[in-house]
């Protein structure tokens, strides 16, 4: 029994491993504690196959195991709540600020439904920013999908991506550099979550009033593309990992970490947990002198 006071009971193992009891406005319910690993989840290349693919693809995916018996359904009125936020979204501003830190006016005002699947149980809107000859240059992207016979749990996803360095380039004053910062990698992929976490899942339900079926996860990826019959690129010709020191890698066109943790984190405890698990990441990869002081 707990008493009358307690708020909050640490669980220390199970099917799903270390959590807690968690009493809120909707009773107890249980929440994960943080926890990193390099497992891939299920749905780590969805929303990949469009062609041509791009060169750079920064992303966050939230997989929710919702445990409910009620059919989740995407609304008329949930989809046009999410498509009004989009424009004033933080991944909308991370888009915008980096051709502005580059020098160039190239706001991420417009979003439109695709490039992937629209339905009752699927979401996907873009933007994107081009030079003046039209050529797609740097997007910003967010899908979600609900359960189906081939997915047990809801799946949402935000992301940047640099389609084409060369046609950014041209966007943006002459000479100046497309390769990204470690800073600006960290400002991306927290935007993604935030995006793919707090935004996405209210067009399918209020996710505080949800119970957990399973741990939910976040995976964050950083994946060099490109033309499928080529070689990919390492990650290091497109973002500066040059502060990281060396890594025995001869090449890294992708690095990923998975996260167990509550979708519902606070902004100041979600920064906490993406330092700690870039961090962690980085030096799974071989970059053994990261730490989070070059991520502050």
């Amino acid at each position: 029994m707990f008493g009358p006071d307690e708020q909050r009971v640490a669980l220390e193992g199970g099917t799903w491993g270390k959590g807690w009891l968690v009493n809120g406005d909707y009773g107890w319910r249980w929440e994960p504690q943080v926890d990193l690993n390099f497992d891939q989840t299920g749905s780590a290349a969805n929303w990949t196959a469009a062609q041509p693919a791009p060169q750079l693809r920064i992303r966050a995916l939230v997989t929710l195991p919702w445990d409910t018996s009620e059919a989740l359904e995407i609304t008329p009125v949930r989809r046009r709540d999410l498509k009004d936020k989009l424009p004033f979204s933080r991944l909308a501003g991370v888009v915008t600020t980096l051709s502005r830190r580059r020098g160039a006016d190239l706001p991420a005002a417009n979003w439109h439904p695709g490039p992937n699947r629209n339905a009752i149980d699927a979401v996907s809107y873009s933007t994107t920013i081009a030079p003046s000859d039209g050529r797609p240059a740097l997007t910003g992207a967010v899908m979600a999908a609900l359960p189906s016979a081939m997915q047990a749990s809801t799946v949402t996803c935000a992301e940047i991506a640099i389609q084409d360095t060369a046609a950014w380039a041209a966007a943006l004053p002459s000479g100046t550099s497309t390769k990204l910062t470690i800073e600006e990698t960290h400002h991306i992929l927290l935007a993604a979550w935030e995006t793919a976490a707090d935004l996405l899942p209210a067009v399918a339900a209020d996710a505080t009033t949800m119970r957990w079926g399973g741990p939910p996860t976040v995976e964050l990826r950083l994946t060099a593309e490109g033309p499928h019959d080529q070689p990919r690129a390492g990650l290091d010709t497109l973002i500066d990992l040059s502060q990281l020191g060396s890594t025995d890698r001869s090449c890294l066109p992708t690095m990923a970490v998975t996260i167990t943790a509550s979708s519902t984190l606070k902004d100041t405890e979600r920064r906490r947990v993406l330092r700690r698990a870039l961090v962690y990441m980085l030096q799974g990869f071989g970059y053994v002198e990261a730490d989070e002081h070059l991520l502050a």
